[in-house]
């Protein structure tokens, strides 16, 4: 028998469903392009590949279409680094489910330590009331003795009650600060990148509608520039996707060391980026911007395993600056246009948006 820890992923006389309704098509595709790319059989890849056919998220498709899958495979890390940041919400959903349990666990425990508590508390009470009433009516020594005796140990009794209380609490005090520490991980890794590191698309978006609301209340200028890797596909196509995966990575962090503090480089999918500015106008947009692309045109790429020398990226962006009261939809739609000249007229620029 076969003890293989990779077994093939599909059987060569696998059934695909015989439907031709668009869900079956689809599904046939998904599994279809998991076979042909040897991708592990796992719930994620079948989700990733199912949105892609049936266009049903529009990120993921953009994402795939522009690493240019064509001439080379997507490994499973990659899948799970798209399907991560546009697909999964079940990490945060299980995490949830966990703290309810946990919670609802912490709960019941402390109620009954608190009924125990009460009972015992009540038992001591009737024990001190008993032991008064005997004392009081009684010059006896032996029963003097054996009512202190009594009193010894219900309150032997109610200490031991109270140092499970305090035990039950410690515990209970330990369970809810690692289901917050956890949770903390939780939404940090949700607004993360998996690949680059950088801020996430959602990240990125909540930080823009506050900079807009500033903008909006308080007049606070800002702009916000769209970076996107000249030919990414073709290079993609050429060197493979891990040492795509490794350019992406280094640009991002390029990208992130060229920013000032409350300047924010978030990936906003495939082999784009978006860029916060706060404080800036237009002008100063633009020569944060160019520093920025001319950070990355000066590395020069080799392969550390051959030192094959790859060459030098580029980058081009399109830069506007937020005019209330426009939307910020819209000016990320102007910074995108701005981004779309700069490509369309040579690539390795910048290029701004009038207001």
């Amino acid at each position: 028998m076969s003890n293989s820890l990779h077994p093939s992923p599909f059987p060569a006389d696998t059934f695909y469903f015989a439907s031709h309704e668009p869900t079956a098509l689809c599904a046939n595709q998904a599994l279809a392009r998991m076979r042909d790319q040897g991708l592990q059989p796992v719930p994620q890849n079948f989700e990733l590949w199912y949105a892609y056919y049936a266009q049903s998220n529009l990120d993921v498709v953009r994402t795939i279409d522009a690493l240019g899958v064509g001439a080379h495979l997507l490994t499973d890390q990659r899948c799970d680094a798209i399907h991560q940041e546009f697909l999964s919400n079940a990490r945060e959903g299980e995490v949830a489910r966990q703290a309810s349990a946990t919670i609802q666990a912490t709960i019941d425990g402390f109620s009954s330590r608190l009924a125990q508590a009460k009972t015992a508390t009540g038992n001591y009470r009737g024990a001190l009331e008993e032991a008064a009433r005997t004392l009081s009516h009684t010059d006896n020594v032996v029963a003097m003795r054996t009512t202190l005796q009594s009193v010894l140990d219900s309150t032997g009794d109610m200490i031991a009650h109270n140092q499970r209380l305090a035990a039950e609490l410690e515990r209970s005090a330990q369970a809810m600060k690692e289901l917050e520490g956890e949770f903390e991980r939780v939404r940090k890794q949700s607004l993360t990148d998996a690949l680059t590191a950088l801020p996430n698309r959602k990240a990125f978006d909540a930080e823009l509608e506050r900079l807009w609301q500033d903008a909006s209340e308080q007049g606070a200028a800002f702009c916000m520039l769209m970076v996107d890797i000249d030919h990414f596909k073709v290079f993609n196509d050429t060197y493979g996707h891990l040492v795509g995966d490794e350019v992406l990575r280094i640009v991002a962090r390029t990208l992130k060391e060229g920013l000032a503090a409350g300047e924010m480089a978030a990936r906003y999918g495939g082999e784009e980026f978006a860029v916060l500015l706060p404080g800036r106008d237009l002008q100063a947009g633009l020569v944060k911007a160019n520093a920025l692309r001319t950070q990355v045109h000066n590395m020069l790429l080799t392969r550390r395993a051959t030192g094959e020398k790859i060459g030098r990226v580029t980058v081009s962006g399109g830069v506007a600056q937020c005019c209330v009261p426009e939307s910020a939809q819209t000016l990320v739609a102007r910074a995108d246009s701005a981004l779309y000249e700069a490509k369309k007229n040579g690539r390795n620029r910048i290029a701004s948006a009038a207001a």
